[in-house]
Formats: C-alpha cells, sequence, structure tokens
C-alpha cells in the first residue's frame, strides 16, 4: 500500500490526507495548462519564411508636403498618387461622386489624401496623412502635413520624419501674402522644417 502522512491544513484546521508519490488531480490539470500555453506562445512567435518581406535595397525617401492652409497640399500629394498609377478606377469614381455630393467637385483629388468626414467637410487636413508609391531605383512615404496653425503639432511629427520637405506655395492674390503674414504657416512652416534638420527642399 502507498504510505499517507496525516497532516492539518493552516488554513482550515481541518485534517487531510496527502498521498506520497502521487500527484493531484489539480496538479496536473496546472501542468498541462501551462504545456498548452507554452505551446501557443511558440506558435505565435515562430513565423513563417512567407511571413517576412524580402530585402528591398532600394533607397527609400519620407517626403513631407508642407505649406500653408488651402494651398493644395492634399491636391498635389493626390495628384502624385494618380500619376503613378496607386489609385484604382472605382475609387476615383466614387470620390468623384462623393465630392459632387459636397458640391465640392474639385477637391475630388484631396480626397485621397484627406480620409475622415471632417478632413472632407472642411476641405483642410487635420491628421498627418500617409501615402507610398516606388519607382525603379527608389521608395517614397509621402507625408501630407497639416496647414491650418491650430494643427501645428501634427505638421511638426511629420517634418520630424522626413529627408524631403516640399514647400507648398499658392500664386493666387491674397493667399500668397497671408502665407508670408505674421501667423502665415509658409514662413513658420520653412523655419520649423529647417529646425527639424529638413537639408532637403524643393
Amino acid at each position: 500500500p502507498i504510505p499517507c502522512v496525516p497532516w492539518q491544513s493552516q488554513t482550515s484546521g481541518q485534517y487531510q490526507r496527502r498521498v506520497h508519490g502521487v500527484k493531484s488531480k489539480g496538479d496536473q490539470k496546472q501542468r498541462s495548462m501551462s504545456t498548452q500555453e507554452t505551446s501557443v506562445k511558440k506558435k505565435k512567435a515562430t513565423k513563417k519564411a512567407c511571413d517576412f518581406k524580402p530585402f528591398d535595397s532600394r533607397e527609400h525617401l519620407n517626403i513631407v508636403f508642407m505649406g500653408h492652409v488651402d494651398a493644395g497640399k492634399s491636391t498635389m500629394s493626390g495628384q502624385i498618387l494618380l500619376q503613378m498609377g496607386k489609385i484604382d478606377e472605382r475609387t476615383i469614381e466614387k470620390y468623384e461622386r462623393e465630392a459632387k455630393e459636397k458640391n465640392r467637385e474639385s477637391w475630388w483629388i484631396a480626397y485621397i489624401m484627406d480620409e475622415n468626414e471632417e478632413e472632407r467637410a472642411k476641405g483642410k487636413t487635420v491628421e498627418l496623412g500617409r501615402a507610398h508609391f516606388e519607382t525603379a531605383n527608389k521608395r517614397y512615404t509621402i507625408l501630407d502635413a497639416p496647414g491650418h496653425k491650430l494643427y501645428v503639432p501634427n505638421m511638426t511629427s511629420g517634418a520630424q520624419q522626413a529627408d524631403v520637405g516640399v514647400l507648398i506655395i499658392s500664386a493666387r492674390k491674397g493667399e500668397f501674402e497671408a502665407g508670408f503674414a505674421r501667423q502665415g504657416q509658409t514662413r513658420e512652416h520653412s523655419i520649423l522644417a529647417h529646425t527639424l534638420g529638413i537639408t532637403r527642399s524643393r
């Protein structure tokens, strides 16, 4: 027979029996659960070779588009994506239809970068827009910075990531002068970009 030793529980005060050499069902269940958790973690940690992206030796550049509000930054960014064939016909028709419903037919290209309803309703970029395109020799990330003075922190976050800065300046009478006025964002964006270390600009 398997020897049993009586012992008193420190919590309940009742006598219990502890069997030597035999594991309780609770211990077996706990060990099986820990084994299952370990196997699940190993499965999650293990990645297949097809999950990894192949190395791309092409140079990568982040380009931030800056400038005064309504200077055309989102439109310029959207036009680049159109010319590079990154937008399909169905999406173009959708943006054209949405812009027409809002009586903003000329804004549909900006909708490529301005994705949320607040931006489309106001016609102003609020969040930092991001898109990608590539050529035979380089890969690019477009950073569409907001131009309104209330969203300068969002513009700064984009400029911090940029390798190249593109300052968009409106040539319309009144808009050009407003950008270089005391609180104009053309002036402020150019100063911020230089302060943040953007040495390549267009």
